[in-house]
C-alpha cells in the first residue's frame, strides 16, 4: 500500500486546532465498549482479520417462527417505552437470551 504525503492540507485553522488538541480517548472508550472500534497490537493483516471476524459475528439470517401473541405485544410495548424499533428491541432481547 502506498501513501501520499500532503504538504498543504486543505482544512480550516479551527479544524486543525481541533485535531491537534482534541482528546479522542472518550470516543475510543465508547467504540471499544460497543464494538465499533477494533484495536490490534499486530500487523495490518491481523487488524483486517479481526474486522472480518466481527462482521461474520454480525451476519444476519432470516428466521421465521411462531411466537405467542402476548410475547409479541410485550416486546412491542417495551420497545415503544424505550423509544426504539420493535425489531431492534426483539433482536437485543434474543441476543441477551442467547449469551
Amino acid at each position: 500500500m502506498e501513501f501520499k504525503v500532503v504538504d498543504d492540507i486543505d482544512i480550516s485553522k479551527e479544524e486543525m486546532e481541533y485535531l491537534e488538541n482534541h482528546d479522542f480517548g472518550e470516543e475510543m472508550r465508547k467504540g471499544l465498549e460497543d464494538g465499533s472500534t477494533i484495536v490490534s497490537d499486530g500487523s495490518w493483516e491481523e487488524t483486517v482479520k479481526a474486522i472480518k471476524a466481527k462482521k461474520a459475528r454480525e451476519a444476519t439470517q432470516m428466521a421465521s417462527f411462531r411466537i405467542p401473541k402476548w410475547i409479541i405485544e410485550g416486546l412491542k410495548r417495551n420497545a415503544a417505552k424505550g423509544g426504539v424499533k420493535y425489531s431492534e428491541y426483539a433482536i437485543a432481547a434474543l441476543a441477551k437470551a442467547a449469551k
